[in-house]
């Protein structure tokens, strides 16, 4: 069976929806846990983000993620360095486990254009949800401010091109209680691919 790609701009519900796959018997591979897990563990890359970056990246000598958020928020050419050191590592991690897996597979990419970057067949999904509601769950949900949600927005693919790529659309200006009448027909559309 092929992966099956959940996608959407920050703060419209990506890992909400992949835990109702989850329920429903599906391995979740989050991609900003594997790049996470990536830049803490993998030294070529810590060593590529020093250079770049320098100590504004260390906190007491390691890399700090928080720091890098920070960075990558400063100025849209910091996330494409940083995009560039650790995405190839990403999707390489990614088409193992895809490889090595017998399981149905869910992989939430935030990024919706680095799907492309993943070569081999699989279902896009994009989580549509308006923006201030994804405004207001980022700010509950990650206890920040207004000016990173902003900035972390206008990095992202626009709204209507996402649309245009994606095989399915999953609405989420609602309750959970809609979410789960969305996912249930999605659930039955994949069903019968």
């Amino acid at each position: 069976m092929k992966p099956i790609i959940i996608s959407g701009k920050i703060g419209s519900g990506k890992s909400t929806l992949c835990n109702l796959f989850e329920k429903s018997g599906y391995q979740i591979i989050n991609t900003d846990l594997v790049a996470k897990k990536l830049i803490m563990g993998k030294i070529e890359i810590q060593q590529k983000l020093i250079k770049h970056f320098e100590d504004d990246v260390l906190d007491n000598g390691n890399i700090s993620i928080s720091k890098l958020r920070d960075i990558l928020c400063a100025s849209k050419r910091n996330k494409e360095i940083i995009d560039s050191i650790v995405h190839p590592s990403v999707f390489d991690e990614l088409h193992k486990i895809i490889n090595e897996s017998n399981d149905k597979i869910i992989i939430e990419i935030p990024l919706i254009e680095t799907c492309n970057s993943l070569k081999v067949e699989y279902t896009l999904v994009f989580v549509n949800t308006n923006r201030e509601i994804r405004q207001s769950r980022y700010l509950l949900d990650k206890n920040s401010d207004k000016d990173i949600f902003n900035k972390l927005d206008n990095y992202q693919t626009n709204t209507t091109l996402s649309i245009n790529i994606a095989d399915y659309i999953i609405t989420n200006n609602d309750s959970m209680d809609e979410l789960i009448i969305e996912f249930n027909q999605l659930y039955e559309n994949l069903k019968n691919e």
